[in-house]
């Protein structure tokens, strides 16, 4: 509660000096000098920009004092308060793509854009080129003032088609459209990294998407990529043929071995019977016995030196 005595009217047109009862002096003195302060910062916010400054998930704010250029530490994410003197800008630190590419609208630029590049032997080879990278959070305010928010086109974009030129220029035709591609990607990706490293950039990853030989390379492999499958057509028949004349190789010899194994074994057998005629030459007439038991014969014959007769009745 303000009463009339706190009006302190110490000099003729200067303004009143209110006292809010139970508060000190000098608190009051503070609080109005926090008041005043306030109300300057909104008045330069007002003239300036805002003071409350936002940097969103994978982001960095790169400060730039209008009384002293680019500052060197970086804003990391979250909410900050400035001066309204400094404006911040905001670069991504996520993975990005750089494509360079023949189609159309797949790039980063409309149009045929793929890469061309001279190999050892001196073909023309035409590349479809993706580059992931990011940058340095604590370089952002380097690339900031070296390069600006444009720094793909003014560093990355010519990088990529020198380093590419260069290794290409090492390698035959066939090593970098063959099995050696993804080798020769390896040698890409670590010859960009050393050229992008120094300003802010780490280069993730290198896809050589797709490779465009001369018409007269693409169809001299075509052919040669014909004749190889041709010749392992014929080796497969050939071997199927051999593999048939040797089963029946087998087979027959399997078969011959069986009647020789037969023929022995029969032999063998009629060995042995003239082995057991030889010490009982009446075993033949028994064998005959044997063999006319349960037939119906009326009259037999027989060798007069054997002295056998049978009644057939």
């Amino acid at each position: 509660m303000v009463k009339e005595e706190d009006w302190d009217m110490r000099k003729p047109g200067s303004p009143p000096e209110i006292r809010i009862e139970g508060i000190p002096p000098v608190v009051g003195t503070i609080l109005r000098s926090i008041a005043i302060v306030f109300v300057v910062l909104f008045l330069f916010s007002i003239m300036f920009g805002s003071i409350l400054v936002s940097v969103g998930a994978g982001e960095v704010g790169v400060k730039f004092n209008q009384f002293g250029g680019v500052e060197s530490d970086e804003l990391g994410e979250g909410l900050h308060l400035v001066m309204p003197w400094v404006g911040v800008t905001k670069y991504s630190v996520r993975s990005e793509v750089y494509t360079m590419s023949a189609q159309q609208s797949e790039g980063d630029r409309v149009g045929d854009d793929q890469i061309t590049a001279l190999t050892s032997e001196g073909l023309m080879l035409g590349m479809e080129i993706t580059v992931r990278y990011r940058l340095i959070a604590d370089d952002a305010s380097v690339i900031h003032q070296n390069l600006g928010r444009d720094y793909a086109e003014k560093i990355i974009r010519p990088t990529i088609k020198s380093v590419i030129r260069e290794v290409v220029s090492g390698h035959t035709a066939m090593e970098v459209y063959g099995e050696q591609r993804q080798l020769v990607a390896s040698e890409m990706l670590a010859t960009l990294e050393n050229a992008m490293n120094e300003d802010g950039i780490i280069v993730e990853e290198v896809l050589l998407r797709n490779v465009k030989l001369p018409d007269r390379v693409a169809n001299a492999i075509e052919e040669k990529l014909q004749a190889d499958q041709d010749a392992q057509r014929m080796v497969f028949v050939k071997q199927k043929e051999q593999l048939e004349a040797e089963r029946k190789v087998i087979e027959s010899t399997g078969s011959a071995n069986a009647a020789v194994i037969e023929a022995t074994g029969e032999a063998e057998a009629l060995r042995i019977i003239n082995q057991e005629i030889a010490k009982n030459p009446d075993l033949i007439n028994y064998k005959y016995i044997q063999m006319l038991q349960g037939q119906t014969i009326q009259t037999m014959i027989v060798p007069t030196d054997q002295g056998l007769i049978l009644d057939a009745s």
